[in-house]
């Protein structure tokens, strides 16, 4: 039962934050048509969204919705191979889920088609950052769950101004979003390069707390906030 209601609220989170996302985006473009404003209400959205998931979710499922904080807790022996296939399903299917929400509450298509290209090598970097520096709190704060709900909403508002990229820092959410026609979409061709530079910037972010910021000795089973 336990494991039923963390792969539950891993699903019902990360759908949140994908409507957040979506839903955001599209109501900024209906509001204004000065792209830095968009932006904002989006990061802003985003943030918000963001801080209620984790801090509802913490002791029910840890808060991952992100593919890339599930394959970190299983390197690290936090979570068991199935349960993180649980997890991951659960995320995928909550980020289609809460973008396909979105888009029939502002009467778009439920499953639309993004077209918007976000190729080239600087994205791949901002993605590469924008992950490694979420993992790294999540991982350098192992237990204070107060602090992990409000540094990473903090750090994907600020992502979100700052990247190229945007900080999509979610293999889940950039599955997700290939369904929308809003400002928030990514093209099919270009998630695997995300994903990609996503999964890296996750060991990247593992190495840092494991030999910088975490102090020395600090083991595994410390780097984890998993309450399953």
């Amino acid at each position: 039962m336990k494991i039923q209601r963390a792969v539950g609220m891993e699903f019902l989170g990360t759908a949140i934050l994908a409507f957040a996302i979506v839903g955001s985006g599209i109501m900024a473009t209906n509001l204004t048509s000065d792209s830095a404003l968009r932006l904002l209400i989006n990061a802003i959205s985003t943030a918000v969204g963001l801080a209620v998931v984790i801090r509802v979710g913490m002791k029910v499922s840890g808060s991952h919705f992100n593919p890339a904080v599930t394959l970190v807790m299983l390197f690290i022996k936090k979570i068991d191979a199935q349960s993180s296939i649980f997890y991951i399903s659960a995320q995928i299917l909550g980020a289609i889920s809460g973008v396909s929400t979105a888009n029939f509450i502002f009467d778009q298509k439920v499953l639309g088609s993004s077209m918007i290209d976000r190729s080239g090598s600087n994205l791949f970097v901002s993605e590469v950052i924008a992950t490694a520096v979420l993992l790294w709190i999540i991982l350098r704060f192992p237990k204070r769950d107060d602090l992990v709900a409000l540094y990473v909403p903090l750090w994907i508002f600020g992502g979100i101004l700052l990247t190229s990229s945007t900080a999509f820092a979610n293999p889940a959410i950039t599955i997700g979003r290939v369904f929308t026609t809003s400002i928030t979409g990514i093209a099919p061709e270009s998630i695997l390069a995300f994903i990609i530079a996503q999964i890296i910037g996750a060991v990247i972010g593992l190495l840092i707390a494991r030999n910088i910021t975490n102090p020395k000795g600090t083991t595994d089973n410390e780097l984890s906030l998993i309450h399953i």
